[in-house]
């Protein structure tokens, strides 16, 4: 759909054709109007425009000085001009300033609606040009790299797709990883201090030690790498003919490939590295459990020590107390009450005793890990919106700011999703009156403000985005922000001349029009009359 925009300094002339046409059933979404150019240029920088309709004359900046404007700054959008004046020069004017098209009045509304229809067609078939099958696998192949490691990074966070999902993406991404193979994950330290060097030269490094990693690898291995969050570069490493070896062989020829690695880039790029290595893990369900075992052997085994290489032989026991990792997985809970995304932490909280309930993390010391954490986010959201928690939850308060260590699980169950409702309904109250507060605010601002008011001007008294404050004030009052504004200066205008002595072209000025013959015209299509007569008819 397309956003079209109307100008001419004849209001009537704006309105009548902005309801004259079947705009949606020609692919017009938003019908925009402007009675000056000047007004034209403020609304364009704010709506995604695509076609302008404009009078070639109008008081004030003309529709040719216009159209030049659009040109250098919008070269997207198409041009039509409107007018009477049939001269040849204003038709070779147009043709430079890249007209797309130009229309003597009386222009029917047939006529019209067919030059758009027409416009319409081209702009669809330079979208269509634009995101043409062979620019699309060119930019695609050229991202693979990127997707392919930012896939990799989600499957470390936790972030597992479904199944059909993940197959599909590992299709498209080239990456012949078998879901129903084990996997081995290298996990890489580069030990070298990069603090000063620029980016471009850091990221060279990095593409050379896995370039080094890929060709040592890739003639027996399919091999996959990332780089996380802590500055290692992670591996994944599967076998490409399984059936060639068993286990332990691929075991020993993997640590013999990963040894060699680090000596490699040792000796062909002068860095120390440090390498962890696990045992073979399900893909790609343990993906994130072997990634913490491995971030794990360097914290608590191999910590400041260099050019280190650990082999993770041993099998884990699925009953060993382990981290509850639900509830550290991004998005964290502090990150989705930030956003106020109720039903996405409602969804997580339910993950998080799910995994509670699982045989070994219904210790005391998980129920209370889970109570701190949520706590913690709670508090978080209602310190930032300027409250304490009896301003939120009244007496229930006292209870939830006395660290209870002997929860079991049902008891806090029951206790967060109360304590996350009642947020979101303190929550929805919030916005409600917050909303009031900021049309009250924007109100008091134009009253004040009525000469030089702009939307711009509004938008940054109360610190928004101007696009914001617009829907906002459409939303909040069913009108305009444009429309208020006019009203408030028609307003003021008749207050002041009611004083006798005043100059209409002053009274202009004071409500905002530095050209008495736009604000004369404006008067007499809001009241019907000219500001000479309102005087005129005063006793």
């Amino acid at each position: 759909m397309y956003e079209i925009l109307i100008v001419d300094d004849h209001t009537h002339l704006v309105d009548s054709m902005a309801s004259a046409l079947p705009w949606e059933a020609m692919g017009i979404a938003a019908v925009h109007k402007a009675y000056s150019g000047e007004e034209a240029l403020e609304l364009l920088h704010y709506h995604a425009i695509d076609l302008i309709v404009t009078d070639i004359q109008m008081t004030g900046m003309s529709g040719l000085e216009l159209a030049s404007i659009v040109k250098d700054k919008w070269t997207k959008i198409k041009s039509v001009i409107l007018t009477g004046h049939d001269e040849f020069q204003y038709a070779q004017e147009a043709i430079r300033q890249g007209i797309c098209n130009y229309l003597l009045k009386p222009v029917s509304n047939d006529e019209l609606e067919s030059t758009i229809r027409a416009l319409i067609g081209d702009l669809q078939l330079e979208g269509e040009a634009l995101v043409s099958q062979q620019k699309l696998a060119d930019l695609f192949r050229d991202s693979l790299p990127k997707l392919r490691e930012s896939l990799l990074q989600e499957l470390l966070a936790g972030k597992l797709p479904a199944s059909s999902r993940l197959r599909d993406k590992l299709k498209l991404y080239e990456l012949p990883f078998d879901e129903a193979a084990p996997f081995l994950m290298l996990c890489m330290r580069i030990e070298e201090d990069f603090v000063g060097t620029d980016v471009y030269s850091a990221s060279l490094l990095e593409y050379a030690v896995t370039n080094i990693a890929d060709e040592i690898f890739s003639p027996r291995f399919e091999i996959w790498h990332c780089r996380d969050d802590y500055g290692y570069v992670v591996f994944l490493i599967q076998p490409k003919q399984p059936s060639e070896g068993d286990a332990k062989e691929w075991m020993e020829e993997t640590e013999r490939l990963a040894r060699l690695v680090q000596h490699q880039i040792k000796r062909f790029l002068r860095i120390k590295v440090s390498v962890v290595m696990s045992h073979w893990r399900a893909f790609p369900l343990e993906v994130p459990a072997a990634y913490h075992d491995l971030l794990s052997l360097f914290t608590d085994y191999i910590g400041f020590q260099t050019e280190s290489f650990f082999h993770d032989m041993q099998e884990r026991n699925v009953e060993e107390i382990r981290p509850l990792s639900e509830l550290y997985a991004s998005p964290t809970f502090m990150q989705l009450l930030e956003v106020e995304q109720w039903d996405a932490a409602a969804a997580k909280m339910k993950r998080v005793f799910e995994e509670l309930e699982q045989r070994g993390n219904r210790t005391r010391e998980h129920v209370f890990e889970a109570y701190v954490t949520i706590m913690q986010a709670f508090s978080f959201y209602v310190h930032k919106k300027g409250k304490s928690f009896h301003d939120i939850y009244g007496r229930e308060a006292e209870k939830m700011l006395k660290l209870d260590a002997g929860w079991s699980i049902e008891p806090l169950r029951e206790w967060s999703f109360r304590s996350l409702e009642q947020l979101q309904t303190y929550s929805g109250s919030l916005s409600n009156s917050l909303r009031h507060d900021l049309i009250n605010r924007i109100v008091r601002f134009v009253n004040e403000q009525v000469k030089d008011v702009t939307l711009q001007s509004a938008a940054d008294h109360v610190h928004l985005h101007p696009v914001y404050v617009s829907n906002l004030f459409k939303n909040e009052t069913g009108d305009n922000f444009s429309n208020y504004v006019l009203r408030v200066r028609m307003d003021a205008a008749l207050r002041l001349l009611k004083q006798k002595e005043t100059k209409i072209s002053w009274i202009a000025q004071e409500v905002g029009y530095q050209k008495p013959q736009y604000f004369i015209k404006l008067f007499k299509t809001h009241y019907g009359m000219t500001p000479q007569e309102y005087k005129n008819s005063l006793p």
